[in-house]
């Protein structure tokens, strides 16, 4: 039945009646909350709801999820995920077509601002065996030590208040201590966020909330719950207006929520759980004994090379990342910095064949179809640059390592942070450390004031060597364009 001509607002009375082509979650929906969510956004939509959507379509897993959102803005998409019953479209598009899923797989949405007693019923509840999280580097509430944050605002509020949490980690250790009172077995979390072990780092950071709260509990915690280590991967951009008029008008459907993503989708996890679990290996996961390889290739190579090529792409003038890699010198400089500068630092990854990996992330990048946007990839570069590029510039400092396409990216960084472009036009910076950055960049010595933020940069400001090199490159930037800069570091 074809509906373009009269489009269907999404609900579950309406799953019968969509096109077939919209692939329709056609399977009982009514299976147990058994995974609870935090936080509620396109990747974890276009990703890790969308692999349990598939399993539950190839078998009856009575898996489902309880998605939260955490913060009060969030109040927007969970009130219309709650109007589509859960449901929302997926858009997934390759550089020849465009196919899309109504995923089915949340059947229950939350606010926890507003729901905090429901999320801590949810979380004590025995049927919860997975709490999952796609919360970003913020929201792990981590110092420049690596270490809880302790003035941080929420896990301030959360320490002279535990039973009524509003962070990531507060509900985690709440929901965990209501278990244990209860005599009920623990829940595995699972972090599904673009950091180095990032299950190791939500053990330590939950480990030392819980000390602070109970250390009978910390205990518990430590003998009892699994944090295994995972690997995500699936370029998801912000979903526009032109999307949602492409969902409606190609596919009859009218969502206010739906997700766009390339066709590419990887989860590497760690089967280490200490409660049962969603058979998420009959999707394509891939279930391995040790993630930590693959963490390290992701996120040196695709998300390294993301931050890397975001800053002087801007500056060279384009707005959108397929743009840019149709530039056949911001093409050379990916591909460049990824297998003479990343690679050498990336172990023996079990299964991938990296010749062929990094074209392959040279071709996602290019997918005019997904079209991200710069300023997004460019967002919070004081988290992400020291995970994806500090990890390994370091090495490279101490053994001689060619460093040089490197230099240039980070100097390029420390050019875009002046908050100007090289016509004179403000550039919006969205990092958590905002305003030091741009004050320390627009000095009369922006290299030595921006590398002497010990909580970004670490002790690479005290390498004379490596300061002379950034100043060199800021230099070259800024007599002579991003553009020629770019030009002679790739032709030297």
């Amino acid at each position: 039945m074809e509906n373009t001509a009269n489009p269907i607002e999404l609900s579950t009375e309406a799953l019968e009646s969509l096109d077939p082509k919209t692939n329709p979650p056609l399977y009982n929906r009514g299976g147990e909350n058994r995974i609870v969510h935090m936080s509620l956004g396109g990747f974890h939509r276009s990703h890790q709801a969308y692999y349990l959507d598939q399993l539950n379509r190839k078998s009856d897993s009575g898996w489902a999820i309880c998605a939260v959102g955490l913060m009060p803005q969030d109040e927007d998409k969970i009130s219309q995920l709650r109007k589509q019953d859960g449901l929302y479209s997926l858009l997934m598009r390759s550089t020849s077509e465009n196919n899309l899923t109504v995923v089915g797989s949340i059947n229950e949405v939350l606010l926890a601002p507003n729901e905090q007693a429901v999320v801590l019923e949810r979380l004590a509840d025995p049927a919860t065996k997975v709490l999952s999280l796609t919360i970003t580097e913020k929201g792990y509430s981590y110092d420049e030590t690596g270490n809880l944050d302790e003035s941080n605002d929420l896990i301030a509020g959360d320490l002279k208040s535990p039973d009524t949490p509003r962070s990531a980690l507060g509900y985690i250790v709440a929901g965990l201590k209501l278990r244990r009172d209860a005599g009920v077995d623990p829940y595995t979390v699972v972090s599904c966020d673009n950091l180095p072990t990032n299950g190791e780092l939500t053990e330590k950071l939950v480990l030392q909330y819980a000390q602070l709260v109970d250390a009978d509990l910390a205990a518990w915690i430590k003998a009892n719950v699994k944090f295994p280590n995972s690997m995500v991967d699936r370029i998801t951009p912000v979903t526009t207006q032109p999307i949602k008029d492409m969902v409606r008008d190609d596919f009859g459907i009218i969502d206010e929520y739906p997700v766009v993503s390339e066709d590419f989708i990887q989860w590497v996890l760690e089967d280490k759980f200490c409660n049962e679990r969603p058979s998420w290996e009959e999707v394509g996961v891939q279930v391995v004994p040790d993630a930590e390889p693959y963490e390290i290739m992701k996120v040196r190579l695709l998300n390294g090379s993301h931050s890397m090529l975001a800053y002087m792409s801007y500056l060279m003038g384009y707005r959108e990342v397929d743009v840019a890699m149709a530039d056949p010198l911001v093409e050379e400089f990916v591909r460049r910095y990824m297998e003479e500068e990343v690679l050498p630092s990336v172990p023996d990854v079990p299964g991938m064949d990296l010749s062929e990996y990094r074209p392959t992330l040279v071709r996602r990048f290019a997918n005019p179809a997904i079209s991200d946007q710069i300023q997004r990839l460019a967002e919070d570069g004081s988290t992400k640059i020291p995970n994806a590029v500090f990890s390994f510039l370091t090495g490279h400092l101490e053994t001689g390592a060619k460093i040089d396409l490197t230099v240039l990216a980070i100097a390029c960084w420390f050019r875009y942070l002046q908050a100007k472009d090289e016509r004179g036009e403000p550039i919006e910076i969205n990092d958590p450390r905002s305003e030091e950055l741009i004050a320390a960049a627009q000095t009369n010595t922006p290299v030595e004031s921006l590398l002497a933020i010990e909580p970004v940069f670490g002790a690479l400001g005290k390498n004379a060597g490596f300061v002379t090199k950034v100043n060199e490159a800021l230099s070259q930037i800024s007599s002579e364009g991003t553009k020629a800069s770019v030009e002679k570091a790739l032709a030297g």
